[in-house]
């Protein structure tokens, strides 16, 4: 066992944390009470540092639980069609860290951290099947969430996200919008996948109401744009 647990966090070498990681992520994965530090100041280092030899062992960490998660997804047959499982892994790790990188995420434990890329990890199987569906004319599968019973999603062409998008005047409307539309998450799914991002569902509600009013306000110019993107 590496000694140097006395040491404060950002001192402490990745090989010392990796051990201590590994021993409370096994305690994670029991149900044990478990000691989220080690694990999240990998994180750290990898996101807010862009340490790469820190991201290369928060992958390796995290890889066996998105594979698991893979193997119980809804539409892991047909997703296996067109990718490989370590190509949906390679996405789910590519979205994660996009996001907690662009957005500079904030995630207070591991189980949170967890919910987040297991919210990526859905999103890269759907947009896949999505992106299929289209060329070959299938059923678009709805996108849910991993979690709870599909429901119907009325987002489906990338021509009207990036409409929609054009009338947005921020990342934080566009990273709802994209939420609420294109994932068709509630805002208090929200709030349990991304956690840290908002103060609360109230918040969601409002920057909605903005956004519906922007895109109503807006509405020939969304038709504008889409009747454009399909001339000849």
């Amino acid at each position: 066992m590496n000694i140097e647990i006395d040491k404060p966090l950002d001192e402490m070498s990745l090989l010392a944390l990796t051990e201590y990681s590994l021993l409370e992520m096994a305690r994670y994965r029991r149900k044990e009470v478990s000691d989220d530090r080690y694990c999240l100041e990998i994180l750290r280092r990898a996101v807010v540092l862009r340490d790469n030899e820190a991201w290369m062992v928060l992958r390796k960490q995290f890889n066996d639980t998105a594979r698991l998660w893979l193997g119980g997804h809804s539409h892991r047959e047909r997703a296996l069609r067109y990718e490989t499982e370590q190509t949906y892994i390679d996405d789910s790790f590519r979205r994660f860290w996009q996001a907690a990188s662009d957005q500079k995420l904030s995630f207070v434990t591991v189980g949170s951290a967890l919910r987040y890329l297991k919210l990526c990890l859905h999103c890269a199987i759907m947009d896949t099947l999505r992106a299929f569906a289209r060329a070959n004319v299938e059923r678009i599968p709805d996108y849910g969430h991993p979690d709870e019973p599909l429901v119907e999603d009325h987002y489906d062409e990338g021509e009207l996200w990036e409409a929609i998008k054009s009338v947005l005047p921020g990342k934080r409307e566009q990273r709802v919008a994209y939420l609420h539309f294109h994932c068709n998450l509630k805002p208090r799914e929200i709030m349990r996948y991304c956690p840290g991002e908002f103060q609360s569902e109230e918040e969601l509600y409002r920057l909605k109401r903005n956004i519906m009013e922007r895109i109503l306000r807006n509405a020939d110019k969304i038709r504008w744009r889409l009747e454009g993107s399909i001339q000849i």
